[in-house]
């Protein structure tokens, strides 16, 4: 119920994070330390399950996290 409450707050506050499942993604830190190179499991509400390298997986706000680019650039 509370995720449900998360995301009907979510949807209609105007935010949106183009964030979807298998992203790269980087957690910026402002009071927890930085995390580099994850990838986004699962997506609820306005929280994301992320993988880390090494194995360690979280739950972060979606406000925290960094998309990474995966573009190749050709030289």
């Amino acid at each position: 119920m509370l995720m449900l409450i998360s995301s009907l707050i979510e949807r209609f506050s105007g935010q949106s994070y183009d964030l979807s499942v298998n992203t790269r993604v980087n957690r910026a830190g402002d009071f927890s330390a930085e995390k580099y190179d994850g990838r986004i499991l699962k997506i609820e509400g306005n929280q994301a399950r992320v993988c880390w390298p090494a194995g360690e997986k979280t739950v972060e706000y979606l406000r925290d996290l960094v998309q990474i680019d995966e573009d190749p650039v050709l030289h």
